[in-house]
């Protein structure tokens, strides 16, 4: 019988006191691949109890396995209020893998905190690049590669599953990215892909998102103190155009130019029902009046 989680309110994140991790001790098994009685792949599987977990004996909490030319460690502890992390470290022909994750006090799977990683690779030599269980929404979980160029994700929800890839080049001046999210029979439902570059004193970026019937296309420049931004998305029959030229004359003056091509009044013009003023005793400032300017130029002052 492990530990009863601590109550809390719902919604709060605990913030679990590392001091507090105990180890719990870990056996190890070979699972080969004719053990079809198992139902589990070929591997080592590691094994414990959250009530032998002890404070400080890391002679005895590990479990290991050897085999042939490979090498597989286990590390897990348990905290005051049942949070559970745990590390596997395979070293196989001389390359090593370390995959890390927790568990909440209900048994949900949840990305471990970066603390968290920094304990559980105490216990390894040289855990670079590990591979550790993340989540990109409250409704998936998976995991991601940490340290490797590219960095890869693969995360899995009720109903979807999400690839994600981010990669970057040697200097650090270009990275891009890709998300791509489909349903449990392989149909792409939403992608995202992004692309930026920056030199001394400019930079470009640019990104495709589409969700559905939805579409959306961005692009970003800047040189010394001009700025260039458009937008266009499509949804269905219908489109959205935007463009804004700016020049920054002062860290606190901006002239924008606008372009809104496809912003067109409607028919009826609408009423004003608020004709309050903001003051001391009413704070609440009225409703902006809607804006159908197809061309706009903008001066914005920042006051100390």
């Amino acid at each position: 019988m492990g530990l009863a989680p601590l109550t809390r309110p719902t919604g709060q994140t605990p913030q679990t006191d590392l001091n507090s991790y105990r180890l719990i001790p870990l056996s190890s098994c070979p699972i080969l691949g004719s053990d079809t009685a198992s139902g589990l792949p070929s591997g080592v599987l590691f094994s414990g109890r959250s009530f032998e977990a002890v404070s400080d004996d890391s002679l005895s909490c590990c479990g290991r396995y050897n085999l042939r030319n490979s090498l597989h460690q286990g590390v897990a502890a348990i905290g005051d209020d049942g949070h559970l992390i745990f590390a596997v470290n395979s070293w196989v022909s001389g390359q090593r893998c370390t995959v890390m994750g927790a568990f909440d006090p209900m048994g949900k799977p949840v990305a471990p905190s970066k603390p968290q990683q920094d304990l559980l690779g105490k216990y390894f030599q040289s855990p670079e690049r590990p591979i550790v269980l993340d989540s990109k929404a409250k409704s998936d979980i998976g995991f991601k590669t940490n340290g490797l160029n590219p960095n890869v994700g693969v995360y899995v929800g009720n109903k979807t599953i999400i690839f994600d890839v981010k990669a970057r080049s040697s200097d650090g001046k270009t990275e891009g990215s890709a998300t791509i999210t489909t349903d449990f029979n392989g149909k792409v439902q939403d992608q995202l892909y992004e692309l930026s570059t920056k030199g001394d004193n400019s930079s470009l970026s640019g990104s495709y998102e589409r969700k559905g019937t939805q579409a959306t296309e961005t692009l970003k420049a800047s040189w010394d103190k001009w700025s260039l931004a458009g937008k266009h998305s499509r949804d269905g029959a219908s489109r959205n155009r935007e463009l804004d030229l700016s020049f920054r004359a002062t860290d606190k003056i901006t002239f924008t130019a606008s372009w809104r091509p496809d912003v067109k009044p409607p028919s009826t013009p609408p009423r004003i029902t608020d004709y309050s003023i903001f003051s001391a005793t009413n704070p609440n400032p009225p409703p902006a009046p809607p804006n159908y300017s197809n061309y706009m130029i903008t001066l914005e002052i920042k006051w100390p």
